[in-house]
């Protein structure tokens, strides 16, 4: 149920103190980075290889500023650097192109020190001109996904080639870890001569430790060692080149195939198992990587506009889902039932469990209450016409959703899973042909809460304008984290009050890795880390 972020345009749709300064998030954002089986992996690293990982789709566009999309992250993570890193396990924002970094007293201004010896793969230095360049076209592009960490944007100033000041005109309580994420990472200034089209393509330019060999369509991405890396993340083990060779994603859709794949040893990685295919995974040579997701869980996305304008039938499926049952039937022991709107992994979470209680029975009352009442088949109608919702899906269709259609059948709704290509699916929720959707997004930040669910941004739920603005906006540039935390848990009342999402479950990355594969983790917001990995 992750989202797809990238149109037919390839733009988003949908779609973050000086001497080496460590800002510390609260403890909930950190998601571990974990293995569930520490495996092969002890052993001195070695040089050398091509690791072959089983990707779950292909992302059609890898641009991290024009998309969201794991499938794409998860590749062009190690093609661009970062101004700073936040380190999974603590939550603390670290340098990493940026040696040291502070905060003006108002919150308005972020000053960067950067490091020296930095080069783009085209051999251009990584300095305060291109960093202004980045962000300056990066708020060119609609004011979603990694765009929309900028809203408020005033400039760059550039103080000699490695200082630079970065301004907004208010108080940014989210920006110093919107630039530990791949969508603010760091391009050569000549990337911005490419087109959008070309850029989605691969037509962009990183300091990262490998770079795109090349990327063809429905069949794979290819990433090749930069030999003269030598500025990773303060968090690396590794402070050289990448040990690896190459790096090869195939793009494999359907899930049976990739853990087929990883068992034959066609690839040593399947990335998104499916929970079913984990246990054969859990030894004999084989381990789970896994981490909880931190965000905004996977949810059931709400077009207000049609049947779900009446907050009544949008309240009935809020409580008409046994979120339990769906873990305990669908799921492994990787997942959890969801207790608010964001996960648990995620900065500044409080637990709203008690407005997601199971209660068929108050959700048949608020159906009656709306005027639809049970007719032929148990299915619910209103002046002769049937309580049907669409459910707009990309193909291939989760498990889940068949379970949810069958809970929700229970107290009356007709739920009709319509399952299209990804590129149809972008384009029909961007014009609201759905009822229902399902778009969570994965980032160790709150703020996330604004990028889905503000009314001034993309709106693909048509949200009116509300207090829960006011709320999104406070979250955004608080000046503390006490007063943070009260925008932010104000934000998630308000959308379970109002039942403006129904959030299902807590996700999870979960990919079945050969013990031939050491070093690899996951960074903070669940992507790939390539840098340190190798193969035994």
């Amino acid at each position: 149920m992750s989202p797809r972020t990238t149109g037919p345009d390839h733009r988003p749709r949908l779609r973050l103190a000086l001497a080496l300064l460590a800002v510390t998030l609260p403890v909930a954002a950190c998601s571990g980075g974990g293995t569930e089986n520490a495996g092969a992996s002890g052993g001195t690293p070695r040089d050398g290889g091509t690791l072959l990982i089983g990707s779950e789709a292909d992302p059609s566009c890898l641009d991290p500023q024009q998309t969201g999309q794991i499938a794409a992250l998860d590749i062009s993570r190690s093609v661009v650097d970062t101004l700073t890193d936040q380190d999974p396990k603590t939550g603390r924002i670290v340098p990493w192109l940026a040696t040291s970094f502070e905060t003006s007293a108002d919150g308005r201004a972020f000053t960067f020190v950067l490091r020296e010896g930095a080069t783009f793969s085209d051999g251009k230095p990584v300095d305060a001109a291109a960093v202004k360049a980045t962000f300056d076209n990066l708020v060119k592009l609609p004011a979603n996904g990694a765009p929309s960490y900028l809203r408020g944007y005033e400039g760059t100033t550039v103080d000699g080639a490695q200082r630079l000041t970065v301004k907004f005109d208010a108080p940014n309580a989210q920006f110093l870890q919107a630039t530990s994420t791949t969508g603010l990472g760091i391009l050569s200034p000549a990337t911005f001569s490419a087109s959008a089209a070309e850029r989605c393509r691969g037509s962009f330019i990183g300091s990262g430790p490998y770079v795109l060999d090349h990327y063809t369509a429905n069949q794979e991405a290819v990433l090749k060692k930069r030999a003269d890396y030598a500025w990773p993340s303060s968090l690396a083990t590794t402070k050289g080149a990448a040990h690896l060779d190459s790096v090869t994603f195939s793009f494999i859709p359907e899930g049976g195939a990739r853990s087929g794949a990883l068992g034959s040893g066609q690839v040593q990685i399947a990335k998104a198992l499916q929970p079913t295919d984990e246990v054969r995974f859990k030894g004999n040579g084989f381990r789970i990587l896994s981490s909880p997701a931190p965000g905004v869980v996977p949810p059931l996305s709400l077009n207000h506009k049609g049947i779900l304008a009446d907050q009544k039938v949008r309240r009935a499926l809020l409580i008409g889902v046994d979120r339990q049952e769906l873990v305990q039937t669908v799921f492994s022991s990787a997942y959890k039932p969801a207790t608010s709107v964001l996960s648990s992994a995620t900065p500044f979470y409080k637990s709203a469990g008690d407005k997601l209680r199971y209660d068929p029975e108050g959700a048949g009352a608020l159906l009656d209450e709306a005027g639809w009442k049970k007719g032929a088949g148990g299915i619910r109608a209103k002046n002769g016409k049937p309580l049907s919702l669409t459910w707009l899906i990309p193909a291939p269709m989760p498990p889940a959703d068949e379970a949810v259609q069958a809970q929700l059948r229970k107290i009356g709704v007709d739920v009709k899973l319509k399952a299209v290509p990804p590129a149809a699916y972008v384009e029909q929720q961007g014009k609201g042909q759905f009822d229902l959707t399902a778009v969570g997004v994965s980032r160790a930040d709150p703020d996330v809460l604004r990028n889905l669910f503000y009314s001034k941004g993309s709106n693909l739920w048509h949200l009116p304008p509300s207090d829960l603005d006011g709320f999104l906006e406070k979250q955004a540039a608080a000046p503390d984290e006490k007063s943070r935390q009260e925008a932010v848990t104000s934000a998630v009342d308000w959308l379970l009050d109002h039942a403006d999402t129904v959030p299902l479950y807590e996700g999870a990355q979960v990919h079945g890795v050969s013990d031939k594969v050491g070093g690899l983790e996951l960074d903070a917001s669940n992507r790939l880390d390539l840098h340190d990995a190798w193969l035994g």
